[in-house]
């Protein structure tokens, strides 16, 4: 399983006030599946995609993506492991307008050691997935 959603929980607090947003949320897909998450406004879906890119941390369950737990790794591990394995695409485009597309895929990878050849191949294949 590459990413297995166990019992999901996240709530937030304001004050006294708890909401909760996501309330034991499960599910599963293997490697090379692709997943479609819908739901009106308002019901989790981003911040389900939060937590399965280790943007913030669960307030119960399990979110294990390539074998790791990554709803219980601390804030850096957190932010090393997504350096390592998470790429978005927004709904608007949060581009630098003065670069490339291909200068702006590689951009985030400057913050990881990779050599510039090997950046330069991987946002490469990025584009064309």
């Amino acid at each position: 399983m590459f990413i297995d959603v166990t019992n999901l929980k996240k709530s937030y607090t304001t004050g006294v006030v708890k909401t909760e947003v996501l309330k034991g949320i499960g599910m599963k897909l293997n490697n090379g599946e692709i997943g479609v998450i819908l739901g009106p406004s308002g019901s989790g879906k981003s911040t389900l995609l939060n937590l399965i890119a280790g943007l913030d941390s669960p307030t119960g369950g399990k979110v294990i993506v390539g074998g790791i737990d990554i709803g219980s790794l601390g804030e850096g591990a957190r932010a090393n492991w997504r350096a390592q394995n998470v790429g978005f695409v927004f709904q608007t485009f949060n581009l630098m307008p003065v670069l490339t597309a291909l200068e702006n895929v590689q951009l985030p990878l400057l913050l990881t050691p990779l050599a510039a050849a090997d950046r330069k191949t991987r946002a490469e294949t990025a584009l064309k997935i």
